[in-house]
């Protein structure tokens, strides 16, 4: 496929559409080392939203892009992100990337890939929705298995060790949101929201799965209870028959 023109915002230079394309032929490196404004494309693809400062907004993009991607959700520019936000201006149509031979259900269900920090949601084999997550500080803290969601809530209290938050309130570390998991029986171990945004793309949590406030209220309103979500590293996913390929890597 040949890149016709491409210019990504008034404020950055313009690509040089021979060097892309004699690139992706040749030398993926020479793709990589191009310059490009990512956030500029990750806001003409829809990730960029609305809902914090500038910075955080950003970030915020770059996470969706990097899960929509199946990239490992860190916050950091890489070559895989370089490489996929590339591919994404040279090719016309985006297809996602999982290959599932062993659907969990023919409704709704849910994957947690806890290598790339990705939660998927799926209807049957087909991708609905890509979501960045944030998980345990030490991998054995987030559980997995093949589970079944069980209890949902709004504004969901908390309490940990002699502190507590209100249902709702600002400072709660679940967010408005909970989507509590049958292991530890639905209030133990759940996904949800949080009140530090920039923990997200980290592994930072006492086990539990955090997502984008907005993220998690719209998941929320979509699945019902009595789901499978299966919860697992991405070698773990692929012996359940869930492949979930880096965009980057089947590029090109």
């Amino acid at each position: 496929m040949v890149v016709s023109s491409i210019l990504l915002a008034p404020t950055t230079v313009k690509i040089d559409v021979n060097a892309i394309n004699s690139a992706v032929r040749t030398n993926v490196e020479s793709v990589l080392n191009l310059e490009v404004n990512h956030y500029s494309k990750f806001k003409e693809l829809g990730f960029y939203k609305e809902e914090y400062n500038k910075g955080l907004n950003n970030r915020n993009a770059l996470l969706r892009f990097q899960s929509e991607h199946n990239l490992t959700v860190d916050g950091m520019i890489g070559p895989e992100v370089k490489g996929a936000t590339l591919r994404r201006i040279i090719e016309e149509k985006y297809e996602y990337t999982d290959l599932v031979e062993n659907p969990a259900s023919n409704y709704y269900w849910i994957t947690v890939n806890k290598t790339k920090r990705i939660l998927t949601l799926y209807k049957g084999k087909e991708v609905l929705e890509k979501y960045p997550i944030a998980q345990g500080k030490e991998p054995s803290l987030t559980p997995e298995g093949k589970f079944t969601i069980v209890r949902k809530t709004v504004n969901p209290s908390w309490s940990y060790k002699g502190k507590s938050a209100k249902g709702g309130a600002a400072n709660n570390p679940l967010g408005k949101r909970w989507i509590g998991i049958s292991y530890g029986g639905g209030g133990v171990y759940g996904v949800h929201g949080n009140s530090a945004p920039y923990s997200i793309g980290t592994n930072v949590s006492l086990g539990c799965i955090r997502m984008i406030n907005s993220d998690v209220e719209e998941l929320f309103e979509i699945i019902p209870n009595n789901i499978p979500i299966w919860i697992g590293t991405n070698s773990k996913l692929k012996s359940w028959g869930v492949s979930q390929e880096s965009y980057f890597k089947t590029s090109l």
